[in-house]
Parts: C-alpha cells; sequence; structure tokens
C-alpha cells in the first residue's frame, strides 16, 4: 500500500509548479511551444552564434584571462610567479587602491544619482508645458553626451582654470563672488574630486533627462487628472504617479550611469590625472598606471576583475529590484 500511495504521488509532484527562479523561466518559456515556436527558436539560436563567438573571444575570453594573471605576480615580459591572494588583498590594504575604491564610490552620486534624480524632476516639470520645442529642448540636454568625452573634459579644463578670461572664476569675479586670486578648482586636494563630479553630472544630465521625457510622455494623462480631482498637488503626482510608472526607465538610467562611473577614466586622466596627489584618482586609472606604466599586470588584473565584479552586482541587484515589482519580464 504505500507503495502505491508513493506512485501514485509522483504525477502530483511533477505537476506542482517550480519553485526556483530557473525552474519558473523554463515552464514560461515553454507553456505555449508549438512546431512553428521551436523552430523560430533554433533559427533565432543560428542567428546569435556570430554575436556569441565575438562576445566569447573579445569579452568571455580576456575577463578569463584576467583572473588568471590577477593571481600572479608578472610584469607583462618576464616569468609568472604565483602572487596568491596578495593582489586582492591589497585593494583594501593599500591606502592608494582603497582610497580610488571610495572616490568610485562617490562618484556614483555625481556619475549617477544626482543626474537621475533631476533629470526625473525636469522631466516630470517640462512634461507638464507644451509640446511645442520639446525637439529643440531633448536636442540642447543630450547634446553633452554626444561630444567626445576627451573634448568635454579638455573645455571643462579651461574653465575650471585657475584665472584667465572665460573661466568659471573670472565669472564668480564679475559678479563679487570671488577674490582677486582665483580658486584652482582642479588643483585643490579638497575640491577636485567635487569640481570633477560636477562636470560628470553634467555630461551624464541629458542622457537621464532624454530617458526620462520618453517615459513620462508614456503616462496616461487620465492618471494626473484623477489625482487632481483627488486633491493631489504635484507634489503627490511625482511621487505617487510618475516613478512608479517610470520604474523601468529609472532601472535603464542607474544601469547605465553606474556602469560609467566605475568605467570613469578619460574625463579624470584628461582633466586631473588622478591629481592633486591621488586626491582624484580611481581604480581605472590605477588599472592603467599598473599595466602600463609600473608593469604589475597582477594588480591591475586584480582591480580590473574587482570592477568587473562590482558592475555586474549592481546591474544584478537592479534588475533584481525591478523583478520584484513585476517590471521586467
Amino acid at each position: 500500500m504505500n507503495r502505491s500511495r508513493t506512485l501514485s504521488s509522483v504525477p502530483q509532484a511533477l505537476a506542482s509548479p517550480p519553485t526556483s527562479w530557473w525552474g519558473r523561466r523554463r515552464a514560461q518559456a515553454h507553456k505555449f511551444d508549438t512546431p512553428q515556436s521551436k523552430g523560430d527558436r533554433r533559427l533565432g539560436l543560428i542567428l546569435i552564434i556570430p554575436a556569441a563567438v565575438i562576445l566569447a573571444v573579445f569579452i568571455i575570453y580576456p575577463l578569463i584571462e584576467a583572473v588568471d594573471y590577477s593571481f600572479l605576480n608578472w610584469d607583462g615580459i618576464g616569468p609568472k610567479t604565483s602572487a596568491g591572494l596578495s593582489n586582492y588583498t591589497a585593494l583594501w590594504s593599500n591606502p592608494v587602491e582603497r582610497q580610488s575604491l571610495e572616490h568610485a564610490g562617490i562618484l556614483i552620486c555625481f556619475y549617477s544619482l544626482i543626474p537621475t534624480a533631476l533629470g526625473l524632476m525636469a522631466a516630470a516639470l517640462i512634461a507638464r508645458l507644451p509640446q511645442r520645442g520639446m525637439g529643440v529642448l531633448r536636442v540642447i540636454y543630450f547634446l553633452p553626451q554626444v561630444l567626445v568625452t576627451i573634448v568635454v573634459a579638455v573645455v571643462w579644463t579651461w574653465i575650471l582654470a585657475p584665472g584667465g578670461s572665460g573661466t568659471l572664476n573670472s565669472l564668480l569675479h564679475t559678479f563679487g563672488l570671488s577674490g582677486n586670486v582665483g580658486t584652482p578648482w582642479l588643483g585643490s586636494f579638497s575640491d577636485a574630486l567635487i569640481a570633477v563630479g560636477l562636470v560628470a553630472v553634467w555630461l551624464d544630465f541629458g542622457l537621464c533627462f532624454v530617458l526620462f521625457l520618453s517615459g513620462v510622455q508614456r503616462i496616461p494623462t487620465s492618471l494626473y487628472d484623477a489625482a487632481r480631482v483627488d486633491g493631489a498637488g504635484i507634489i503627490r503626482e511625482f511621487w505617487l504617479i510618475t516613478v512608479p510608472m517610470m520604474r523601468r526607465e529609472i532601472g535603464v538610467a542607474l544601469t547605465i550611469t553606474i556602469v560609467a562611473s566605475l568605467q570613469s577614466f578619460t574625463l579624470i586622466y584628461q582633466a586631473t590625472l588622478g591629481g592633486p596627489g591621488t586626491a582624484t584618482t580611481v581604480p581605472g586609472l590605477l588599472v592603467y598606471r599598473d599595466a602600463f606604466q609600473l608593469g604589475t599586470v597582477g594588480a591591475a588584473s586584480a582591480l580590473g576583475v574587482a570592477l568587473a565584479l562590482l558592475t555586474f552586482v549592481f546591474t544584478f541587484v537592479i534588475r533584481a529590484l525591478l523583478e520584484r515589482k513585476g517590471e521586467l519580464a
């Protein structure tokens, strides 16, 4: 009797819905399988083979090699010796590398959080205005994204110079907000990182604004009309309608800008070269210095692997939060 009861319970166990994330994905994918859909799936797999090969050769293989190098002491030419975990422990024990990671965390605020917040508020306000001339605004705000980063860095280096016509200091001096000696914005130990961060805000604001403006325009106006009938003001509309309805766009903006902040190199290399001292050093700059100037390929690889892991963690967390809210399929 026990055997028959066990066998009779097998179909019920097999029919129970999968509990794991991967099981739910497979069940959803095969729910509406037809011969045509299976053929389309095979065709899709064939079509992605070239892209998969390129991904494997130029992304996956170098990443595996970088992980291998991160456990070695190697100058890029001579013999290799095992370093164990010393290259990874140096990320925290070495004050310069630890400081660069701290700077990367600070720059996330300037590259990602501030532009996202400002872009969201600006898009919500401008969407309430007449639509005439909206295309011009998009072009103006998005223009910094079109410019090459090295050009942006050169221009802002001129603007933030201690003296000279057309600089920020000369403008402040005109309005009586600065003394006779101009502030060295990029040469000050206390102001350099903030100055670079504000340039990053200007650089990424346009991208966030364009993303959010498109998202705001797809929100049904009936929701705002109903909220106004209930007595909601502009602030309550923003928090109760705009933000929840634009969760997908916010996730995209956060992902793009956080990745950009962790990979920041060109702006800082041209504007400050990590100086003064180590006031603006970032991981990307140290990877370049360790690999190509100091010849410590293992240390550079360990820092690069750590950056890749941080990028993956941030991307995974943002996507997981969106999926939990039911925003992604």
